[in-house]
């Protein structure tokens, strides 16, 4: 698939770009100090006196891929601000943004609402889920990711508009076949009805580790943003292409990129079964969904 360079002058100005790139880069300062400090043996962070996994294997080789995840994030924002940035091949820069949209855009979302929700019905803003890990640890890191992701929208709604705006104005062209609406809607389905289960079901039948209402608020997030995003891209019309490809940016990555992180990030590495089953039909079908409708209307551009 090709895309051409089809843009214009960007949303933000040079000043606003530089401002947000370094909120983007402080954002992520957190998590990855904390785990450069975690390799090194440190246990800052840690419960005093507690017993540490972190020297386990499978937390060290989970540590070093998330260093370099957090590196990688802190290039692409710089692509998307650099001249060299526009002159990447397309999915040198797509690909890796949408991996931080999906893995993001949940907890930018949902994380200050739940824990917003939290403090009041349970008077605490504790994840549940910390085990070892100081309880102030786990919002000084997804509340950095938070801010992150809404940089990195910003950054890249900027790009986008930079590069390929006329694709945007054009905006998403759902597929032309039956079955190609019809299976993409009922893969994302089965997710955003799975998520959202599990956000209500009774601790014995949620998704393990995930029990906190502020967890649990970012699941019906998930399945929300599924949702929407899908209708977005799936929508007959030639009216808001702007919002639509927005809405069905952020629904199909969230819909292709939450499978494989909820199993990456498995409570105790125990695979859910359903979990599993879901990922194997949403994540393909999102990732089609979403490059097919690009394909589609770069070429209509």
């Amino acid at each position: 698939m090709t895309v051409r360079d089809l843009g214009r002058t960007g949303l933000l100005s040079r000043t606003v770009r530089r401002i947000v790139v370094v909120a983007a880069v402080l954002a992520l300062a957190p998590y990855l100090v904390l785990k450069v400090l975690w390799l090194a043996g440190s246990r800052v962070g840690m419960v005093p006196g507690a017993a540490s996994h972190m020297g386990d294997a499978r937390m060290q080789i989970g540590n070093v891929i998330t260093v370099g995840l957090a590196v990688c994030g802190v290039a692409v924002v710089l692509a998307l601000v650099s001249r060299w940035g526009r002159r990447l091949p397309w999915w040198t820069v797509v690909l890796p943004a949408a991996v931080a949209t999906g893995a993001l855009a949940p907890i930018a979302l949902g994380l200050p609402l739940g824990a917003l929700l939290q403090a009041v019905i349970r008077g605490d803003v504790s994840s549940g889920g910390e085990g070892d890990l100081l309880p102030g640890v786990f919002f000084v890191v997804y509340g950095g990711f938070a801010v992150y992701g809404i940089a990195l929208a910003i950054l890249f709604g900027d790009y986008v508009q930079r590069r390929w705006s006329a694709v945007l104005d054009a905006g998403p062209v759902p597929p032309r076949t039956g079955w190609g609406r019809a299976l993409p809607a009922a893969a994302l389905g089965l997710f955003a009805a799975t998520t959202v289960s599990w956000a209500f079901a009774p601790p014995s039948a949620g998704l393990a580790g995930w029990e906190s209402i502020a967890q649990r608020t970012v699941l019906v997030v998930v399945g929300l943003l599924t949702v929407v995003g899908g209708v977005a891209l799936l929508w007959r019309g030639s009216s808001m292409p702007r919002e639509r490809w927005a809405a069905g940016w952020i629904g199909c990555c969230t819909a292709a990129v939450q499978g494989p992180t909820l199993l990456l990030l498995a409570n105790e590495a125990v695979i859910d079964p359903l979990l599993l089953a879901v990922t194997l039909v949403a994540t393909p079908a999102a990732a089609w969904l979403g490059l097919s409708a690009l394909r589609r209307s770069a070429t209509a551009a």
